[in-house]
């Protein structure tokens, strides 16, 4: 096989790897480089023993049926049966005006368990 033509195909394999080893390698330059500090809290992600992080939300802590709705991304008829299956609970402000928990959408919305407050 003539060389220019092993050369084009292997070319874009070469640069490929080229790269790999380039963004590796400077990641392990960044690593070396970084404060001890920085050093420290990767290896705590590394050996799985990362601090779960309270993330704040902001925003109102009731939501509206409509905008509740539009937080999860369901119409308002399929958030009252999520109200009704027991899956969310509504709070009553007023005779016949209910509001829905902003943490209670969140749980939701991440998978985890509706919890009663």
């Amino acid at each position: 096989m003539n060389k220019d033509v092993q050369r084009r195909e292997t070319w874009p394999y070469r640069c490929a790897e080229k790269h790999s080893m380039n963004t590796s390698n400077d990641r392990l330059l960044k690593f070396l480089q970084a404060s001890p500090e920085v050093q420290a809290e990767i290896d705590r992600v590394l050996e799985g023993k990362v601090a779960a992080r309270v993330e704040t939300t902001t925003g109102p802590l009731l939501y509206g049926m409509t905008a509740a709705a539009k937080f999860i991304g369901v119409s308002r008829a399929t958030l009252w049966r999520i109200c009704r299956t027991g899956r969310l609970q509504k709070v009553e402000i007023l005779p016949g005006s209910f509001r829905i928990r902003r943490s209670d959408l969140e749980a939701l919305a991440a998978g985890r368990q509706v919890g009663a407050q």
